[in-house]
């Protein structure tokens, strides 16, 4: 094991080490699926070099126009773009603002754009190391952390008042590699209605009581979202990325809500996922 570990790190140094540069991750499948299945068969662990926590969105609406930074062809991603489309100011979100463009031009005009508004509104900022999420592992007595995120990637951080926020901008085809396998990172037009599918897909406690808080608060948005719909662009990424046995846990899981919520406006999402 370890002499195989070894071969594989120096093989793969140059992509370990240029993680955040990698103009077409899909070039390099070969190897990163190498050191995944190297971290599945190792003691590596997954770490976070971010202080990660829930704030009101409010916190976040008062600083920074989420409306105007983000650029053309990306897209917030999770519980900060349903609450941004709801203008639910109190609602809990996550301190990490994870946007993902369409492709890598986008990503670089998304940062430029971010990283302009931040000096623009004096706010200390600063890019953090492309391995800030990752893997570790020892190798002979000395620590190698792998990032788990391949492709052109950046990381912010910023300082406001009380407030430390981390901006992830992504780019669409980017891969991860996580312990059960390789993932692509993907774009969709209507992030909001993905972020609920997949409420229902991981479905949670958390997730539970956020889709009950988004119907009994902004049940006409919660519907706006939905009937929105997904372009075929956008259903052609779900397709890429869940299964039928993904598809077959979201009805699952939808089914067991709405017998508890017998006229739950989240009834329409089986008129989505029909089509998948």
């Amino acid at each position: 094991m370890t002499k195989n570990l070894e071969s594989i790190i120096r093989d793969a140094r140059y992509i370990i080490n240029n993680a955040d540069k990698l103009a077409n991750p899909a070039e390099h499948l070969p190897i990163l699926s190498e050191i995944q299945h190297i971290i599945l068969q190792s003691d590596a662990k997954f770490y976070e070099g971010i202080e990660r926590k829930r704030v009101p969105f409010e916190k976040i609406e008062k600083s920074i126009n989420l409306d105007i930074i983000i650029a053309n062809g990306c897209s917030m991603v999770g519980n900060i773009e349903i609450a941004r489309i709801l203008d639910y100011g109190e609602k809990d979100v996550s301190n990490v603002i994870d946007i993902i463009c369409k492709d890598q031009q986008r990503t670089e005009e998304q940062k430029d754009i971010v990283i302009k508004y931040f000096e623009k509104e004096g706010y200390k900022y600063k890019p953090l190391p492309y391995n800030i999420y990752g893997f570790k592992l020892s190798l002979n007595g000395e620590e190698i952390r792998i990032s788990d995120l391949y492709g052109i990637y950046y990381y912010i951080e910023v300082e406001l008042t009380g407030l430390k926020l981390y901006t992830t901008i992504d780019t669409a085809g980017n891969v991860f590699i996580k312990k059960s396998g390789l993932d692509r990172a993907l774009y969709f037009d209507n992030f909001g209605l993905f972020s609920l599918l997949y409420k229902f897909l991981r479905y949670k406690e958390r997730d539970i009581k956020d889709l009950e808080e988004y119907e009994n608060k902004y049940k006409d948005k919660i519907e706006g979202i939905i009937n929105k719909g997904f372009s075929e662009e956008d259903f052609n990424s779900l397709r890429n990325s869940i299964s039928k046995k993904d598809i077959d846990k979201i009805r699952k899981n939808l089914g067991k809500y709405l017998e508890k919520h017998l006229s739950s406006v989240y009834g329409s999402l089986y008129k989505v996922i029909e089509y998948v």
